[in-house]
């Protein structure tokens, strides 16, 4: 499988079980300092449904994912983060956490020399992973958000067991007040109003987002109709169903990988691409990946972006 093909199904794995530009407004939190209320030993209920004991206020952190990683430093904790995945690139300040290895295939050797107090994973963490890190006394919280409505329980989960509620409730509401200001100006569309629109992560596979899934809430909220709403989360979508959808909008989440497939579809290189309405009508655009595959603090770039390219009458 090609090199981009691979990033592209982790990132879309990390949506579902689980995308910075000019403009971008995203809260940030101060680093927290002085008391906190969280009393321990505390118990929490992970997204996985598991009742994990944290014995003590957690000063060394390691996170098994891009977004727990970026929720981590959006509330502060940043200071107490000493191990990350190879995957997390932002802020820019966790590429210089130590490494511990992939999403998939964590070097458990590494996480415990590190001695974290707390582990927060994800849905791909591997079960064996988990189980080998809680038996070596290392607690592991599976802190996993799929779409808009699981963000703020991401937030304060995370900042519950690391003693920042404040800081947590502070974020959220930070990110909630932003949102609202986005859907305030697209909340009364009507459906004429509202262009058709289909995210697409590439033109080989075509996994798209269709409902109930963190990129359908996206295109909700910028004031768009989601075009791939008969599939249910993330999916692959036919190229004749594509054509046959004939989005007024497509939208591609980009990376380094991407770039080119972006640049395929949007200068229409092959005979089924010139059939979409977009490509004609040059309304294929790229965004930003990491926002759109990580639902966490950047959903405000995110949906920020997203609702610039689908209204642009609207959000100047």
């Amino acid at each position: 499988m090609k090199v981009k093909g691979i990033a592209i199904i982790i990132s879309i794995f990390l949506v579902v079980a689980i995308l910075a530009m000019s403009g971008c407004t995203s809260p940030t939190v101060q680093p927290t300092t002085g008391p906190t209320t969280a009393k321990y030993p505390m118990s929490i209920t992970d997204d996985k449904g598991r009742v994990v004991t944290i014995k003590k206020m957690p000063e060394r952190i390691v996170s098994l994912s891009p977004t727990n990683t970026e929720v981590l430093f959006a509330l502060g904790l940043g200071d107490r983060v000493i191990g990350v995945t190879d995957y997390c690139n932002y802020p820019p300040e966790a590429l210089n956490k130590t490494k511990v290895g992939g999403i998939t295939n964590v070097n458990v050797e590494q996480v415990a020399a590190l001695n974290p107090d707390i582990v927060f994973a994800a849905s791909l963490t591997k079960k064996e992973t988990a189980e080998r890190l809680d038996s070596m006394g290392y607690p592991v919280f599976v802190n996993d958000p799929r779409n808009l409505s699981d963000i703020d329980k991401s937030i304060m989960n995370v900042g519950r067991a690391c003693g920042a509620e404040e800081n947590a409730t502070r974020l959220c509401n930070e990110i909630n007040a932003s949102i609202k200001a986005i859907t305030d100006k697209t909340a009364t569309l009507n459906d004429s109003q509202r262009p058709r629109v289909l995210m697409l992560l590439d033109t080989y596979d075509f996994y798209v987002a269709g409902s109930n899934c963190y990129g359908d809430d996206l295109i909700k909220i910028a004031g768009g109709q989601n075009v791939a709403y008969k599939l249910d989360d993330y999916k692959a979508m036919s190229k004749e169903a594509v054509i046959d959808a004939d989005p007024d909008i497509i939208i591609m989440p980009v990376d380094q990988y991407s770039q080119a497939d972006f640049e395929k579809l949007r200068n229409g290189t092959e005979d089924w691409m010139t059939q979409l309405s977009a490509v004609r009508n040059g309304k294929v655009y790229a965004i930003a990946s990491d926002p759109i595959f990580r639902p966490g603090p950047r959903v405000v770039d995110a949906a920020q972006d997203m609702a610039k390219i689908i209204h642009p009458e609207l959000f100047k």
